[in-house]
């Protein structure tokens, strides 16, 4: 009875781990920041939070990707706005991230993600860019590396994309 009893407890402390393993393999790898270690979010939270304000930031211009011109277009507060009766300054809209979410991913190449053009495009060409003509005023690409925050943070979202 005593051995019964100990082989269900040790059964029971399998079936405990076991389970805690298979649910650990089951998360995704978390990624390490300036603020620790985050919890990984989906890629389209992901693209709110993280990568939305960078397009506004760095490309949303009206003479950039705020033009009728570009297919590339961003949306938002402080930019071009979606609704032109929007409040310039006004919040950003669901609709305003998720047109301009689905015209990134539109940039994004599935099979190879550091051959995007989302990637590619504001990358200078010495870091392996493609040619844009998004250049500051001395002539540089938006960003000159591969280690540029604004590049690192649509690196991130454009393979947690491909991973779907």
């Amino acid at each position: 009875m005593i051995r019964d009893a100990f082989a269900a407890r040790q059964l029971q402390s399998r079936l405990v781990w076991g389970s805690l393993i298979v649910l650990l393999c089951g998360v995704p790898a978390c990624e390490a920041s300036e603020a620790g270690w985050q919890v990984p979010i989906a890629p389209t939270l992901q693209f709110e939070k993280e990568v939305y304000p960078i397009l506004l930031r760095d490309c949303g211009f009206h003479a950039c990707h705020g033009s009728e011109a570009r297919f590339f277009r961003v949306w938002g507060p402080g930019r071009v706005r979606l609704d032109p009766l929007s409040a310039a300054f006004g919040d950003k809209t669901s609709l305003e991230i998720n047109t301009s979410r689905e015209r990134a991913i539109s940039f994004i190449d599935a099979r190879e993600p550091g051959r995007s053009l989302l990637l590619r495009k504001p990358l200078a060409t010495g870091a392996g860019g493609a040619g844009h003509l998004g250049a500051d005023r001395f002539g540089r690409n938006l960003y000159r590396s591969t280690d540029s925050p604004g590049y690192l943070a649509l690196s991130r979202w454009v393979y947690a994309v491909t991973a779907e």
